[in-house]
């Protein structure tokens, strides 16, 4: 329920977001200021940063900083998450940690609006925030774990606003809806050093980082995110908005399109969905997803093997619960971009491909299934 200042304050972010949205269609960028919506939301019931690291050697590394307020139980959360591609190194590790602090601090803010900030977690480790770089240091003396990642070269979502992210201008509605979704970096560069059980691997890689704040996960989503080369990538998220309408956000970047769907295409209600067509199973581990405006069509198939997914914690206003989504990170993605210059000509395919391998061409897209999306989820409920 909205409180008596909300309900006053609300007029003026729609009429924002409406003015943003006519002068982004008549090509003027900002006309209305964004906020660096990565920086920390004192008001938000939650916030959790994601951040996942394709290793050059086509390992994988998963971080994750989330707090949940007045949280009953598990209120804050480090998940850490690495995934080898060979043997000839640290083995594969796994940590989901619920520290008794996790302390956000806003440091300064820079003339390009970016803030820097620190997440401290008492008795694992930080992540810190500046401007031109996001670095992870990591230590558990008890798990001979020591950790260091450090991104640089951002790539925003957006180049022409550059703090911007997947929701655009409906982030001026922020605080009232139940959920937000910003990409901070759809692929910056990093360098990383893992000690773990007497054994250190370093090197390079790509790191996709993003974050949720708002009052809750949905009861049910997808999630999917994959690299290509220096030039591809793409990330989408969604699911249930509310009781029979589902929502998502989706981005796409390459060399020669820069392709973003929000709603109002991208939203199904009940049956009617006459832009954006779903179907998932996580039995399977398949997501096709088919989404369009009056003249741009993508579609997305993804498949990963059954046995690949991991189980992650999920954060609820009650705390984070355990194996509330499971990921895999070998999936396979094919994208298909198509377009036409008049809503009745036929679509053509401009690009078509796939998306997220590593450099010896194993297949690395990450793929979430969660709450009731997730069968897996669902038969633990049963279990309980």
């Amino acid at each position: 329920m909205m409180g008596l200042a909300s309900i006053w304050l609300f007029p003026f972010a729609l009429v924002k977001t409406l003015v943003a949205i006519v002068g982004h269609a008549l090509g003027f960028a900002n006309v209305v200021q964004q906020e660096d919506h990565f920086a920390p939301h004192p008001s938000a019931g939650f916030e959790g940063y994601y951040s996942r690291t394709q290793l050059a050697d086509g390992g994988t590394l998963a971080i994750v900083f989330c707090w949940v307020k007045h949280a009953k139980d598990r209120g804050n959360l480090v998940f850490l998450s690495y995934a080898p591609a060979d043997e000839d190194g640290p083995p594969p590790f796994t940590f989901e940690l619920y520290p008794e602090r996790l302390d956000a601090e806003v440091l300064t803010e820079s003339t390009e609006g970016l803030a820097s900030f620190v997440l401290r977690a008492s008795g694992v480790g930080t992540m810190t925030v500046t401007p031109t770089s996001v670095e992870y240091a990591i230590s558990l003396p008890d798990e001979t774990l020591t950790l260091n990642l450090r991104l640089k070269n951002r790539r925003s979502w957006s180049s022409s606003t550059p703090l911007e992210g997947p929701m655009g201008s409906l982030t001026h509605l922020s605080p009232f809806l139940p959920l937000n979704w910003h990409v901070y970096s759809t692929g910056s560069k990093c360098e990383y050093i893992i000690a773990f059980r007497e054994q250190t691997r370093l090197g390079d890689g790509r790191t996709h980082l993003e974050k949720n704040w708002g009052k809750s996960f949905p009861s049910g989503w997808i999630w999917s995110q994959a690299f290509e080369d220096d030039e591809r990538a793409i990330s989408l998220a969604g699911g249930s908005a509310l009781p029979g309408v589902q929502a998502y956000l989706v981005g796409y970047r390459s060399a020669h399109y820069q392709w973003d769907f929000r709603p109002p295409f991208s939203v199904s209600i009940g049956p009617l969905s006459p832009f954006m067509k779903v179907k998932y199973s996580s039995r399977d581990g398949t997501v096709d997803l088919e989404v369009r405006t009056w003249l741009r069509k993508l579609i997305v198939n993804i498949k990963a093997p059954v046995g690949s997914f991991l189980g992650l914690p999920a954060p609820l206003p009650e705390g984070h619960r355990p194996r509330f989504a499971f990921e895999s990170f070998r999936a396979t993605m094919y994208v298909g971009l198509y377009t036409r210059r008049w809503p009745w000509e036929e679509w053509t395919c401009v690009e078509a491909d796939s998306c997220g391998t590593t450099r010896e061409g194993r297949p690395s897209c990450a793929l979430e299934f969660g709450g009731a999306f997730c069968h897996l989820v669902q038969e633990d409920k049963k279990r309980a």
